[in-house]
């Protein structure tokens, strides 16, 4: 009796050590198993369409889904700036989104509106004398170029489009795509149309000059006509210490009158154009175009088509 309850205690102890081993070898592989899911996850996270991973304001793409760390600048050129996100998400990403913030430094394109054989010299010393001007503006850092001075922190809990887009940086054109969050110079298309000078526009110059909407710096004629146009192309800002900007004028870089012409050319945005026309129609100062030679629009010269 004592032997078989012996040999009975001795065959559990076999079977419990058994299940023992079976167990922790089980436990072991399934150590192994999460481990490797875990290396293979944080391995190929980055690799995957959109995951939320604590960006606050997070847009729907992959770009703007990566914290990353506070990013300080002084004065910086924003093409520094962006290089520098970009490198912080590239490293965030373990490389999965190599380039968050796509440049474009193309300039601004220019068209000549409603120009005729006798306009387009004008027009075209115009546009030569804004295409050296915006060399300028571009060298200094002004407001709508890549090389605009930023002064600020960069939150790297919080979405790009919160820290770019909606505090407008820079003055230049932000555009969220799948691919990335795209900026380019602003504006990225202007016009130079010709507006022709109303017989009333004397005695408006002389009521100007009474009153308190007389500008600067400005030939006689672009003052009056420029404020009822209310094109505002002739003003940028440009950097005047960390954080600070001031207007510098630029009127002789968008406006050009031509006496012989009767004539006034303008350099502004389609959309400032219309509400100029819209403007001049609603004071009286709107003349139509002459018809001795049929208008034509045409790329300016330095832009393409």
């Amino acid at each position: 009796m004592m032997g078989a309850s012996a040999c009975s205690v001795s065959r559990g102890d076999c079977v419990t050590k058994a299940m023992m081993r079976r167990m922790t070898v089980w436990l072991g592989l399934a150590v192994v198993i999460l481990a490797a899911g875990f290396a293979l996850y944080w391995r190929c996270s980055g690799r995957l369409p959109f995951v939320r991973r604590g960006v606050a304001h997070q847009r729907p793409y992959k770009w703007d889904s990566y914290v990353r760390p506070d990013l300080t600048f002084t004065m910086e050129p924003m093409a520094n700036v962006i290089a520098k996100v970009n490198g912080a998400i590239r490293e965030a990403s373990h490389g999965a989104v190599p380039e968050a913030i796509k440049l474009d430094t193309t300039p601004t394109r220019i068209v000549k509106v409603a120009t005729t054989s006798a306009l387009d010299p004008y027009m075209d010393e115009l546009i030569a004398s804004f295409r050296e001007n915006e060399k300028e503006l571009n060298r200094c850092g002004a407001e709508g170029f890549e090389s605009f001075r930023f002064t600020g922190v960069l939150d790297g809990h919080h979405s790009l489009w919160c820290m770019l887009v909606m505090r407008e940086v820079g003055g230049l054109n932000w555009e969220e795509k799948e691919d990335a969050l795209h900026v380019s110079r602003k504006p990225a298309l202007m016009e130079c149309r010709p507006y022709y000078i109303p017989d009333k526009l004397p005695a408006l110059m002389k009521e100007q000059r009474s009153g308190d909407s007389y500008v600067a710096d400005a030939e006689p004629v672009v003052r009056a006509l420029g404020i009822e146009q209310d094109i505002y192309s002739w003003s940028v800002m440009v950097p005047d210490g960390p954080g600070r900007f001031k207007s510098e004028y630029r009127f002789d870089k968008v406006f050009r009158y031509v006496p012989k012409l009767n004539v006034l050319l303008a350099l502004g945005t389609p959309e400032e154009h219309v509400e100029a026309q819209q403007r001049l129609k609603a004071a009286g100062l709107w003349v139509e175009p002459g018809t001795r030679e049929e208008a034509r629009d045409k790329p300016a010269i330095g832009s393409s088509s």
